[in-house]
């Protein structure tokens, strides 16, 4: 299979702009490399900016498991069929701790190697995804059965923000950060 290629240019880190420089210098210092996603908004250093903080709000440590973050960031990606976020965040969940199990198990949309709680936010990504946030009551009541309101607000921030990073990376056909 062909890479795609990029509909927008994707600037190299020194063609950043100075604003965006200490941005990709952390990406760098981090992954080793900068995400071709940051590469494209760095063509709006704002929007950039902006999005870069959002991930670390999102994906970083708060209430919920920064593994379960990274698996349902793979799920949120799987159902929407996004290779670029789906290659970037299953390494970053193997990183955090994933078995080869559970990210096959995400793909087949089988969550018994997860414990309850787990299963109820991979059923409530399963709900939230291809509706565009129309869950149920029922799934609704089993997420909050597990979770605090203050966790159910993270869990919904990891699926929202991927929704919107998978339909970014796949609209500008943002080639996998190799």
């Amino acid at each position: 299979m062909t890479e795609p290629t990029a509909r927008v240019p994707l600037p190299t880190p020194d063609e950043a702009p100075a604003e965006v420089q200490r941005l990709f210098d952390a990406f760098m210092r981090e992954r080793g490399n900068v995400p071709n996603l940051f590469r494209a908004a760095s063509l709006r250093p704002q929007i950039v900016l902006t999005l870069f903080a959002h991930l670390r709000a999102v994906t970083g440590p708060g209430e919920v498991p920064v593994l379960l973050k990274e698996l349902l960031t793979v799920r949120v990606s799987q159902l929407n069929s996004c290779g670029y976020c789906l290659a970037s965040h299953t390494a970053l969940s193997r990183k955090y701790g994933a078995s080869d199990l559970q990210v096959s198990s995400l793909a087949e949309g089988l969550y018994e190697p997860f414990e309850p709680s787990w299963r109820a936010a991979f059923a409530f990504a399963d709900a939230m995804t291809p509706t565009g946030g129309d869950v149920t009551d029922e799934i609704y009541a089993e997420l909050a059965r597990w979770w605090t309101a203050p966790q159910i607000v993270e869990i919904t921030s990891v699926i929202g923000f991927f929704n919107y990073f998978n339909r970014f990376a796949e609209a500008l056909r943002i080639p996998v950060t190799r």
